[in-house]
């Protein structure tokens, strides 16, 4: 059992998902899930398929030579450590870097090229490789060979149990160290939670928010939140947020949400369309570290031990979030449309295959799909039960979309609602991804020469 564990870390490395999401909340799943004999030579093929398709990926992504923690360590510890670049968000450099490292996101490389010596070699790591990867292969083609890939990433030197920096440049020992392993700091990796995980968090004070629009029955504490709220009221754009910063502060204060304090929000997923996901999508895009979708929704929290209650619940104490955009996880019509063709990016249309085809029950002005895209409806990503489908299936569902692991992708669906609940999924499992929210109720709205549709 501890190779197979072993081994399964190992595998999960090489496809780099967001850590806990999928070492906690999902292998419990796979182990104990019970397979009908009629669908096991099915799921069997399509295993080997999958683990030849990421073994591919991996030997393509390992083109740079490594370094091994300890010899890092020993070279920062005598002052020859070479430039060590940090790929990964802003926000994860805060909370814990590798000493001496500069932090440029991998998206920005190639707009930053002049802050990076390029005078010796540059180590390069994220949280477990895929971004690393993609960095490492903007400098290349940018003329940078001199690159060196760290061994394990910062995932591994957390385990470790190596010096980190904060933000202040602080030293961060083992026991602060160790300390970032629990759940509410693990957040700023994970987008989702299971319920018991959910439980905990509202238990140690987090803020609880129910999307559920029509529910008689609400968890106490719960504050009902409308994704319409923080949207533009324009009927083309309605799907998009609002520009107005002090506004969408002061609305969000206004529901309880604060800045040190993890934000759960949950919906009723097989009769939803993933509002929930929209809600976590937009406070992380609006600069929230720390906000989770429930995995199984309601129900699950009721079997968590979560109990309802009728009536209407208190308004909850102000909050003190203050809004701090982050444009890593939304892109906006005229850069979609500049990108549509790129080799490396993938579109995915997660509505029901009718509207893929043409159909416009909600309001479109034309109908049909976005030139390019895939189709992938964001259900087919949940079991009966609500919850999320086993994570060896859920990649399956991608890479048969064209999606590996260092694949661009950007969703979109009518007005950014369910593909935002699919672009907290694919954040969570470590993907590159973008929400278009704007969707199809902009873009069909626009003029059809500049922004043509196709049809199935």
């Amino acid at each position: 059992m501890r190779n197979i564990r072993f081994q399964r870390d190992k595998f999960l490395d090489a496809a780099d998902p967001r850590d806990d999401f999928i070492c906690k909340v999902l292998p419990y799943r796979i182990a104990n899930r019970s397979v009908h004999p009629l669908n096991q030579q099915r799921q069997f093929l399509l295993t080997v398929c999958l683990c030849l398709q990421l073994t591919a990926c991996g030997a393509f992504a390992k083109t740079s030579a490594e370094i091994s923690q300890q010899t890092l360590v020993a070279q920062i510890e005598s002052g020859t450590a070479p430039v060590i670049l940090d790929v990964r968000t802003s926000e994860e450099y805060a909370a814990g870097h590798i000493p001496g490292a500069i932090n440029i996101h991998f998206r920005d490389i190639e707009d930053r090229l002049d802050e990076i010596p390029q005078n010796g070699p540059i180590v390069v790591y994220c949280e477990r490789g895929i971004r690393a990867s993609i960095a490492e292969r903007t400098l290349r083609e940018a003329g940078i060979d001199s690159l060196i890939h760290l061994e394990g990433d910062i995932v591994l030197w957390r385990k470790n149990n190596l010096p980190l920096e904060n933000d202040r440049g602080a030293s961060l020992g083992s026991d602060l160290a160790a300390e970032a392993t629990d759940l509410a700091n693990s957040l700023e990796q994970r987008w989702i939670v299971s319920a018991d995980e959910a439980k905990q968090l509202i238990d140690q004070g987090a803020t609880l928010l129910d999307t559920r629009k029509y529910a008689l029955t609400r968890p106490a504490g719960a504050i009902y939140t409308d994704w319409q709220q923080f949207s533009s009221q324009e009927n083309a754009q309605r799907g998009t947020l609002l520009e107005e910063t002090d506004l969408l502060t002061q609305r969000l204060q206004k529901i309880g949400v604060s800045h040190q304090t993890p934000v759960v929000v949950f919906a009723d997923p097989p009769g939803g369309w993933g509002e929930d996901g929209r809600i976590v999508w937009m406070l992380r895009t609006l600069g929230h570290t720390q906000a989770v979708i429930v995995d199984g929704g309601v129900d699950a929290l009721v079997e968590a031990g979560i109990s309802l209650q009728l009536g209407t619940t208190q308004m909850p104490k102000q909050g003190d979030f203050v809004v701090d955009r982050n444009s890593s996880w939304e892109i906006q019509q005229d850069r979609l449309k500049a990108r549509l063709g790129d080799k490396n990016l993938v579109v995915i249309d997660s509505r029901e295959l009718r509207e893929y085809a043409g159909q416009t029950p909600y309001g479109e002005k034309r109908g049909g799909h976005i030139p390019g895209a895939v189709h992938l409806y964001f259900k087919e990503l949940l079991g009966e039960d609500g919850k999320l489908l086993p994570v060896d299936v859920i990649r399956a569902k991608l890479q048969a979309a064209g999606i590996m692991a260092d694949t661009q992708v950007v969703v979109y669906c009518t007005g950014g609602i369910r593909s935002g609940w699919l672009a907290a999924i694919l954040a969570t499992l470590g993907y590159d991804v973008q929400n278009y929210a704007g969707s199809m109720w902009e873009w069909s709205a626009a003029p059809a020469d500049s922004y043509p549709l196709e049809l199935q």
